[in-house]
C-alpha cells in the first residue's frame, strides 16, 4: 500500500496519542490492553475501558500536583504495566512523559532530569528512588517524587502510589482536547556514547505519522491490529519498544504483555 509523506500527513491531520487513544477505548474498550504476571505467578489484565480509568486517576492526581500543560514528567519504571497509565495519563494533560533507561547512575539521572526540566518523577522502587535522592539539589526542577512500591522513608517530598490511584478520575475527553499536533508527545535519549545524552524530541503529529506508515507498511485495514498478541519487554526509554507496543496498542489495539525482565519471557 504505497502511500506519499503528504498523503499521510492529511490522514494524520489533527490527531494527536491522546485523541486515538480515546479513539480506541471508544472502539474497542471491552477488549484486553494490558497483561501481566502477578508476584504469586498468577495473571492480571485489564481492558481498554480499564486502562482509561487508571489514565483518568492518574491524571487527575498529577494535576492535583501541578502538572499541566508544557510540563514534564520523568519516569523510571521496568516494563510493567503502570508505565503504561502513568505515561497516557502525563499525556492527556498536554504534557511530556519521559522514561529514562533503569541502568541511569545518580550523575545521569541527574542529567536527564534536569535536562528535560522535569517537574514530576515517578519511580518504580527504592532502588530507583536512592538514585534521585542522591542528586535532588541538582534537579531544582523537581517538585515531588511519586513511589510505586512503598519502602523506606526517603526524602520528605516523596508521595504514594495512592497519589496517582485515589482521586476521583477527570474527564478524559476534556483533557485529550489540550494537547494539540505539534505539542511534545515524548523526549528519547540517545546512549551518550558520543558525549552527552541528546534529548530527540517526538511531537504528536510524529508519532501518528509513524503509526498510520506501519498501518500502511504492514497493508493492514483499520481493525486488523486489534487483538494481536505481543510481548513487551524492552525499556519503555527505548523508541522501538515504545513505538511497538506502546503507541501500536494506544493505535492499533494492540494486547500487550509486560515483561519486567528478559528472563521472564519464557514462563
Amino acid at each position: 500500500m504505497n502511500s506519499t509523506d503528504q498523503e499521510i500527513r492529511e490522514l494524520v491531520a489533527g490527531q494527536t496519542v491522546a485523541s486515538e487513544f480515546l479513539a480506541t477505548v471508544e472502539r474497542i474498550g471491552d477488549r484486553r490492553a494490558l497483561r501481566w504476571m502477578e508476584p504469586d505467578e498468577s495473571w492480571g489484565e485489564m481492558t481498554f475501558a480499564e486502562l482509561a480509568d487508571q489514565v483518568a486517576r492518574a491524571a487527575a492526581g498529577l494535576r492535583a500536583l501541578g502538572v499541566g500543560p508544557g510540563d514534564r514528567v520523568v519516569m523510571m519504571l521496568r516494563n510493567i504495566p503502570e508505565f503504561h497509565w502513568v505515561d497516557l495519563a502525563t499525556v492527556v494533560l498536554g504534557a511530556t512523559p519521559i522514561s529514562i533507561y533503569n541502568s541511569s547512575s545518580p550523575e545521569q539521572v541527574a542529567y536527564l532530569a534536569g535536562h528535560a526540566d522535569a517537574k514530576v518523577a515517578v519511580v518504580e522502587d527504592d532502588g530507583f528512588l536512592e538514585r534521585f535522592d542522591k542528586v535532588r539539589d541538582q534537579i531544582p526542577s523537581l517538585q515531588a517524587i511519586v513511589r510505586l512500591r512503598d519502602g523506606g522513608a526517603g526524602s520528605a517530598d516523596v508521595l504514594p502510589w495512592s497519589t496517582l490511584t485515589d482521586h476521583e478520575p477527570l474527564d478524559l475527553a476534556e483533557a485529550a482536547a489540550i494537547a494539540r499536533p505539534d505539542d511534545l508527545a515524548t523526549i528519547i535519549y540517545t546512549s551518550g556514547t558520543t558525549g552527552k545524552p541528546k534529548g530527540v524530541m517526538l511531537s504528536h503529529a510524529n508519532l501518528c505519522w509513524t503509526g498510520e506508515s506501519l498501518y500502511r507498511s504492514f497493508e493492514w485495514e483499520r481493525e486488523k491490529g486489534v487483538g494481536i498478541r505481543l510481548v513487551s519487554y524492552l525499556p519503555m526509554a527505548h523508541i522501538a519498544e515504545r513505538m511497538v507496543s506502546h503507541y501500536g496498542m494506544v493505535f492499533f489495539g494492540y494486547d500487550v504483555t509486560t515483561c519486567p525482565d528478559t528472563s521472564l519471557i519464557a514462563s
